[in-house]
């Protein structure tokens, strides 16, 4: 009988020791963030800043 909650107790560890390594996995950023002019560059190809003065035709 000791057997089988030393197999639960294991098999519950490995359970919770894989879904935390898989979340730890998944929450890292595939890139690096942009910086200020590469920011800027996205917003203006968008259409996103149309009402700053700067942008008007």
């Amino acid at each position: 009988m000791t057997g089988f909650w030393i197999g639960i107790t294991v098999t519950v560890l490995i359970v919770i020791g894989a879904s935390v390594l898989i979340g730890k996995v998944l929450s890292k950023p595939t890139r690096q963030p942009m910086n200020r002019d590469q920011q800027m560059t996205a917003l203006k190809a968008s259409g996103a800043l149309k009402h700053r003065k700067s942008n008007r035709n």
